[in-house]
């Protein structure tokens, strides 16, 4: 106890203290803050103090406040004048951080509210020299961290490079077998882990290896190896995407050859990546090369919204062969929560071709909008003062999310992340705003001739019809997304947002992605396409002309249907004697004799 620091003049005997306990983990530490606490104990009863909570963290590390949770519980209970200590005892200034920005920050915060934070052990004595002090204690406390940090990746590099393992589970075919590599100083000897072949899965692990690199399915290959390797067949993607089966380790960034046996060869594996990347890459957001966006039928994927409430619409397609986009909140289950109604596909996207064709790609609509856009923005002076208005918001905004963002690191607030983000919402609105406006400036000093302008959308067409007769969706819809920003639709009305991006018309050679000009909205109506409209669209879209009429399957005819078919048309029986003498449902027997009905009526052209 002689050798704890007493306690500031500012902490008379009687005043009310918390603690906060802390230790690193490891089998070193097991009892550090159970004997901490004892000593604060001991040192409240000397010193006169009323200890009344203890905030105890244990196997956390003071890098961070990341998963402290009692660390920042006492910071939000210590906002409470009612709660207020008048003092916050600490083992060291380590124990409550080891980062000096979390130091000082909290701390700050603590002593504003009148806290007094005070180390047992840590040399600060009272003066107006004491804060000083207190920075350069934390300031050794981060550098210490850092270079324990560093001294760590050392030595786990070096046994990486000895070919042991630095932790973790081993990859399947590999068991992780413990090497006595010499002996501590307390005579314990110290066990290093390898990987070595599992004896049981080796053979099976190259026979999965050469069968995909056969281009072999994961079905194939978990009949193959027995589902000894994987009990399911959805967890051998992962097992083809690590680089361990080559015999290469891994610590941090670095990567080591000949780290441990290889399971298969360079050319095996090389064979394995070129398939792999011939396929769709699974669950890839907002990418072109999801599995949904490269294989569905539907052009308008990702562009198209509800009318009635915005929601993104999906497809569906219906066995009979109709497709139709359906509100995205009703394909959630929120049937109730949207009035819109199922719309045909194939229709909204007639006329979405035919004005994307005939409204959009065309000079006359350019130049029209290009002398609209050119008049508005003449007045240079009122452009200077809007581009600084937005900026300056810019840059308030940016201050606050950087506010915000510090707030939901270090606290962890709900509502501090809630407003972040309707702070990111209102940065990324001024900014598409800005860059709409400098685009519209932009426009001021494009200088194209009629002939080239129309090469210009005659490429574009050409590109676009192409696409449509080679039925190339994916093709025709990158196209789309670089002219139209969106596409509300319902059952009948369609409205179409568009822009003309400026790199197309001129001759920037590195364009901003946002400098396009921002046409007028465009609205349709479904009701409105006369048979040549929709003749026209048919010629370059030829998938989406109307097929044959859709024909059920035929009803397979086993001897019982037909004689159940007989009594009941021929011989009049009711559906009651029927069931009776057949041991049927009356519902089975209205359903066989439908059925029969049915396809007799398909035969017959009715």
């Amino acid at each position: 106890m002689s050798a704890l620091m007493p306690p500031p003049s500012t902490l008379p005997p009687g005043s009310i203290v918390w603690d906060y306990l802390r230790d690193s983990g490891g089998s070193s530490q097991e009892l550090s803050v159970l004997q901490q606490a004892q000593e604060v104990e001991q040192y409240c009863k000397q010193y006169g103090l009323i200890h009344v909570r203890s905030n105890r963290d244990v196997a956390r590390s003071g890098t961070s406040t990341t998963g402290r949770e009692a660390f920042l519980e006492m910071i939000d209970l210590l906002r409470d004048p009612q709660l207020r200590p008048k003092g916050l005892l600490l083992w060291n200034f380590a124990r409550f951080a080891r980062d000096l920005n979390d130091a000082t920050y909290y701390k700050f915060l603590i002593k504003k509210s009148g806290i007094v934070i005070h180390s047992l052990t840590d040399p600060v004595f009272e003066g107006e020299y004491s804060s000083m002090m207190e920075m350069m204690i934390d300031f050794s406390n981060q550098e210490k961290s850092r270079q324990t940090s560093r001294d760590v990746k050392r030595a786990l590099h070096s046994l990486a490079g000895q070919g042991f393992s630095t932790g973790g589970t081993p990859p399947r075919c590999y068991l992780a077998e413990k090497v006595q590599v010499g002996v501590m100083r307390d005579g314990t000897p110290r066990v290093n882990p390898r990987w070595v072949p599992d004896p049981e899965l080796w053979e099976l692990g190259q026979v999965a290896w050469n069968m995909r690199a056969q281009g072999r399915s994961y079905r194939d290959i978990q009949a193959a190896t027995g589902g000894r390797i994987y009990k399911s067949a959805n967890s051998w993607n992962s097992f083809f995407a690590n680089e361990s089966y080559l015999g290469i380790g891994k610590c941090g960034d670095e990567r080591i050859p000949d780290h441990h046996p290889a399971l298969i060869d360079q050319e095996t594996w090389d064979a394995v990546q070129k398939l792999r990347k011939s396929h769709t890459r699974k669950g890839v957001r907002n990418s072109v090369l999801h599995p949904r966006r490269q294989h569905t039928p539907s052009l308008l994927t990702g562009m198209l919204f509800c009318i009635q409430c915005g929601s993104a619409m999906d497809t569906q397609n219906h066995k009979d062969g109709w497709r139709c986009y359906i509100c995205g909140k009703k394909i959630r289950g929120e049937w109730q929560s949207c009035p819109e109604r199922k719309i045909n596909a194939r229709n909204v996207e007639i006329v979405v071709i035919n004005t994307f064709l005939n409204r959009v790609l065309t000079p006359a609509s350019f130049t029209t909008l290009l002398a609209a856009v050119q008049e508005r923005v003449s007045d240079q002076s009122n452009n200077e003062r809007q581009i600084k208005a937005l900026q300056a918001s810019i840059t308030k905004i940016d201050r606050a999310i950087l506010n915000l963002l510090k707030i939901v690191e270090e606290q962890g607030s709900e509502s501090a992340a809630a407003r972040l983000k309707e702070r990111e919402s209102e940065k990324a609105v001024l900014e598409a705003q800005l860059a709409s406006i400098r685009a519209e400036i932009a426009s001021l000093s494009l200088k194209i001739s009629p002939e080239a302008l129309e090469k210009v959308f005659e490429d574009w067409r050409k590109q676009v019809t192409t696409n449509l007769l080679n039925e190339d969706i994916l093709a025709v819809r990158t196209i789309f997304k670089q002219f139209i920003t969106r596409i509300e639709t319902g059952y009948d009305q369609v409205r179409i947002f568009y822009r003309y991006p400026i790199r197309e018309f001129s001759g920037m050679n590195k364009p901003s992605t946002h400098q396009a000009l921002e046409g007028a909205c465009l609205e349709e109506q479904q009701s409105t396409i006369t048979p040549e409209v929709a003749a026209s669209v048919f010629e370059v879209a030829p998938y989406l002309a109307p097929g044959p009429p859709y024909q059920p399957p035929p009803v397979p005819s086993d001897p019982r249907t037909v004689e159940i078919y007989r009594l009941h048309t021929e011989e009049k029986r009711t559906i009651p004697s029927l069931a009776k003498e057949f041991g049927l449902k009356e519902k089975s027997i209205w359903g066989i004799c439908t059925r029969m009905r049915r396809r007799d009526a398909a035969g017959s052209g009715k």
